[in-house]
């Protein structure tokens, strides 16, 4: 910051000498193309944000049909998907949501793996269907799954409490 003052003051006392006033222009002009490429640059850079695939934000489900539906959205896209059941009531839960997969190393581990987030938080008819198609018993529960197929990976599943390293460690191969 102290540069640009700087540089706003030293432009300005150029401009006062009538030998100087073309270079400054000249400067002036400079930078207005710098800040257009800058601004063009980061347009860019958020076009392409705001189209990319919207299967890199967690899926929320709440049933079997959008379980299937999610997975079916997701295999183009991803191999692997981290299945996370949770509930709103579950203290755990809002942990895991909170500290460990915003954590950077989950984060870095997670960026070929899609995040499904099953909510059942109501804990009726459909939730228990879902709890028991996806073998849990309830939250929290994690594991991987092959998105094409739905079969869970073998030593992926934690039920309870969870460490950041322990879900690195269990997203590694994945990743």
């Amino acid at each position: 910051m102290p540069h640009t003052k700087w540089t706003y003051f030293a432009v300005r006392d150029r401009a006062s000498k009538p030998a100087s006033r073309q270079k400054v222009s000249r400067q002036l002009e400079g930078a207005a193309t710098r800040r257009q490429i800058l601004v063009g640059a980061l347009s860019m850079a958020a076009a392409g944000a705001l189209s990319a695939d919207a299967t890199a934000a967690p899926s929320l489900v709440t049933n079997l049909r959008e379980y299937h539906e999610t997975l079916a959205r997701l295999s183009p896209h991803y191999q692997a998907a981290l299945v996370d059941i949770g509930a709103e009531w579950c203290a755990v839960c809002k942990t895991i949501d909170q500290k460990i997969l915003p954590d950077p190393g989950v984060q870095h581990a997670m960026q070929r793996i899609a995040l499904i987030k099953v909510d059942v938080t109501r804990m009726d008819q459909t939730s228990r269907e879902l709890l028991r198609y996806l073998r849990a018993d309830g939250p929290p529960t994690l594991f991987v799954v092959q998105t094409e197929s739905g079969r869970e990976y073998s030593g992926t599943r934690s039920v309870g409490s969870v460490t950041a390293r322990d879900l690195i460690r269990r997203l590694r191969p994945f990743a």
